[in-house]
C-alpha cells in the first residue's frame, strides 16, 4: 500500500525498537510477539527502500539511516500517541478492578473515607485493599502504594501525600522508674518501642539538626497504634506522631524542645504514560484527600 496509513503502525513499532533500546523489549511494552513485530518491520524497510535497523549481537539497533528517520518521526509519533491517548481517556468507562496496600492507621485516619466515596460514586470499579504494614512493591498499572519507604522503587512514580511530625513520649510511670530525662544523652540510654528497625534517628531543634542519635529498641511493632499502647503500659519511650497523641493518653511529651525529622509518605504506582482512568482517579482522589491531613498537630505537655 503506498498510502501513508498503510504505514503508520509498522512505523510506530519502528520506533518502539530504537526507544526501548531492543526488539525484545518493544514486544514486551506492545504485547507482541517478536516474530511478528521482525516480520512487520522486515516489510516496512522493503517498502521505504532502506535499511533501518540492524543486528549488533543478539539485538536489533538503528541504522544511521534508521536513527535519522527516528528523529524526523519520533514527535509526530508522540502526537498521536497522545492524541489517542486522551480520546481513550475521554470515552473509556471508569471501570476494573485496583489494588491498594496501605498501613491500617492511614486507612482509619483519611483514607477510609476517600476511598468507600469514590467506590459509591465509580460503581463499576472493584478493589483489592490490603491493610498491612508491611511494602507490598507494585507489580501492575493498576496497583497502588501508600509508604514511608520508598526502598526498591526506583522504577515507580513516587508523590508525595503529607509529612508525619514526630516528638518523643514516655509514660509518667516510666518515667517515674528511669527518674530525669535532660539531655539527649540520657535519651539513648532508655528502652524504646519502635515501629521500624531504625536505630539512627536525627533530632532536630526546631529548623536545625542538632544531633544523631542511636536507640536501644526493646519492642519493635511494626503498627503505631501499638507502639502508642506499649508506651502508655510503660515499657519505653517512643518517637510518635503527633496526629496519634491525644491528651487522653497516658503519656507525656519528653524533651519537648526537641523533634525528630519529618518522615515523607508518599502515594506509589508503576511508571507508565496512560495509566487506566480508574487508578487515575483514584489517584487524584487520594492527593486531595490528603488537605485534610494537613491541619498543624498540637500536644500540650
Amino acid at each position: 500500500m503506498n498510502s501513508i496509513f498503510g504505514n503508520i503502525d509498522d512505523l510506530y513499532l519502528f520506533c518502539s525498537v530504537v526507544e526501548q533500546g531492543s526488539l525484545l523489549a518493544a514486544s514486551k511494552k506492545l504485547q507482541l510477539p517478536v516474530s511478528t513485530m521482525s516480520r512487520r518491520l522486515s516489510a516496512l524497510e522493503q517498502r521505504v527502500g532502506t535499511r533501518l535497523l540492524e543486528k549488533k549481537g543478539r539485538e536489533l539497533a538503528a541504522t544511521q539511516s534508521g536513527l535519522e528517520a527516528f528523529e524526523l518521526l519520533r514527535s509526530g509519533m508522540e502526537s498521536i500517541e497522545t492524541g489517542f491517548g486522551q480520546m481513550l481517556s475521554e470515552t473509556q468507562e471508569v471501570s476494573g478492578n485496583i489494588k491498594l496496600a496501605i498501613p491500617h492507621n492511614f486507612y482509619r485516619a483519611f483514607v477510609g473515607e476517600v476511598v468507600e466515596q469514590f467506590l459509591v460514586d465509580y460503581p463499576k470499579v472493584t478493589l483489592d485493599l490490603v491493610l498491612s504494614q508491611e511494602q507490598v512493591v507494585p507489580q501492575t498499572d493498576r496497583d497502588l502504594l501508600i509508604t514511608f519507604d520508598l526502598a526498591q522503587m526506583d522504577d515507580m512514580i513516587a508523590r508525595p501525600l503529607f509529612k508525619a511530625h514526630h516528638g518523643f513520649f514516655a509514660s509518667p510511670e516510666y518515667l517515674a522508674k528511669v527518674g530525669p530525662i535532660n539531655d539527649l544523652k540520657r535519651l539513648t540510654e532508655l528502652n524504646w518501642v519502635s515501629v521500624d528497625h531504625v536505630v539512627d534517628i536525627s533530632v532536630y531543634e526546631q529548623q536545625d539538626l542538632v544531633d544523631v542519635i542511636q536507640v536501644k529498641p526493646k519492642l519493635i511493632v511494626n503498627d503505631i497504634l501499638a507502639v502508642c499502647g506499649a508506651v502508655e503500659k510503660g515499657l519505653g519511650v517512643a518517637s510518635l506522631p503527633f496526629r496519634h497523641v491525644h491528651q487522653g493518653m497516658n503519656m507525656v511529651r519528653v524533651l519537648p524542645q526537641y523533634q525528630r525529622s519529618a518522615r515523607q509518605a508518599y502515594l506509589v504506582y508503576k511508571q507508565r504514560r496512560y495509566q487506566p482512568k480508574a487508578l487515575s482517579l483514584l489517584v487524584e482522589r487520594l492527593m486531595s484527600g490528603v488537605e485534610k491531613m494537613q491541619k498543624p498537630q498540637r500536644f500540650t505537655v
